[in-house]
């Protein structure tokens, strides 16, 4: 071979350990991404319609609320429900559009309605390290911590593992004056459950309200809850979204699973929580983290 064609097959060699070179830094730079989940809530396009109306909701996906940067797809929905103080009934119009999910449904009868959605699990293999930033990425390094101390972690350098995650979003409408169903269950893996009537909420008053995991009180559990300013741009303006999320309460549940939530503000509010667990066994998952939102809003005295 001459030396100019050794010298162009080391440039040559050189290139392509430069590309895969990118190619992985691009990757690496890439897995906070990947680790990183985002929230999911149900926004009302109006939090109070008449009898005979229809109710309408966006159903929003990203870190900051009440934005959304892609929308969930219908298929992924296990269950879309509104209930009442007597009835629960399927939504069967969901669609898409542009990056929220869109759910409606007929508002018939007088009351508060509660409207749910419950996404299907989804799963993911990962090393027990990634495992161990994937709590601290999502705000639960107390999880971590928790089960380190119980040995539960998987062992850092052991066996890959699998993380199975889903997501639960309620909301509450009134339609006219009518019975309460705040209360009501809707049975999802991960609930909020109101003490009080959040629709009843103004500036100053205390929302107490039950964390329910697996059908029993999640003690000593983390949650987040903020609020926004209502208007026609609250859905979309990232840069107010991020001034609210920076004003954001954390709060822990007490031994019956209950937390205090002192209302600051009007405009529209959301409490959001992660938990994670072990899965069960034989269910396909190592662990199970599961995603909760409530959202409601709060009018001017």
């Amino acid at each position: 071979m001459t030396r100019s064609g050794a010298t162009a097959g080391r440039r040559s060699a050189q290139g392509r350990i430069l590309r895969a070179a990118a190619v992985v830094a691009a990757l690496l730079a890439g897995s906070t991404s990947l680790l990183t989940a985002h929230d999911f809530w149900l926004v009302p396009d109006a939090f109070a319609v008449t009898p005979g109306g229809r109710i309408a909701l966006r159903g929003q996906t990203s870190s900051l609320f009440p934005s959304s940067l892609s929308a969930v797809t219908p298929d992924r929905i296990v269950a879309a429900r509104v209930v009442t103080a007597n009835t629960a009934v399927t939504v069967r119009d969901v669609s898409v559009l542009g990056t929220s999910l869109r759910l409606a449904h007929p508002a018939a009868a007088a009351g508060q309605h509660l409207v749910g959605v419950q996404l299907a699990p989804r799963n993911v293999r990962e090393s027990p390290a990634s495992f161990r930033r994937y709590l601290d990425l999502e705000g639960a390094p107390e999880a971590r911590e928790r089960y380190e101390r119980e040995g539960l972690l998987p062992r850092v350098g052991g066996d890959s593992i699998t993380r199975r995650y889903a997501k639960y979003a309620k909301t509450v409408v009134e339609v006219g004056r009518g019975p309460r169903a705040f209360q009501r269950l809707l049975d999802h893996p991960l609930e909020f459950v109101p003490l009080s009537d959040p629709s009843a909420l103004r500036v100053g008053d205390t929302l107490r309200i039950r964390l329910v995991l697996l059908g029993k009180p999640a003690t000593s559990a983390h949650l987040h809850a903020g609020s926004i300013p209502a208007g026609p741009t609250a859905l979309t303006d990232t840069a107010a979204a991020r001034r609210a999320a920076a004003r954001d309460v954390k709060l822990e549940t007490d031994a019956g699973g209950v937390a205090a939530i002192v209302v600051t503000q009007p405009g529209l509010w959301n409490i959001r929580t992660l938990q994670i667990v072990p899965a069960a066994k034989g269910s396909g998952a190592d662990w199970d983290v599961h995603w909760a939102t409530l959202v409601f809003s709060v009018a001017r005295r």
